[in-house]
């Protein structure tokens, strides 16, 4: 089984969530949302770039706008195969903590 880092996990559930519009600011702006703090942009793309490798996502280049000086979006999604393996990883967390209590912890 493959294991997914942290920042790889949450990188792709906000895939998830921005599908079909998922960039890397709207990735960003998702993440700073969701974790109440801000991902580095350098570390959001250091790790698209590394889950593409790993094919677990691919990127498509949008359409060039004027808003953005002529410049394209790059979009991504999740393959089958990121699918698989986001599950697979999530599972494995959520069964090493099942039926565990952390100390001090707000219910």
């Amino acid at each position: 089984m493959t294991t997914l880092k942290q920042t790889e996990q949450v990188v792709m559930l906000a895939i998830l969530r921005k599908q079909p519009d998922a960039y890397g600011v709207s990735i960003y702006e998702e993440l700073e949302t969701r974790l109440t703090k801000a991902v580095p942009m350098a570390t959001i793309y250091a790790t698209l770039e590394t889950l593409e490798k790993k094919g677990f996502i691919k990127s498509k280049m949008g359409e060039a706008t004027a808003e953005r000086g002529g410049r394209a979006k790059m979009f991504f999604e999740i393959t089958g195969k990121g699918q698989s393996t986001l599950h697979a990883s999530i599972n494995a967390l959520d069964r090493l903590r099942a039926g565990t209590k952390l100390a001090g912890a707000m219910a």
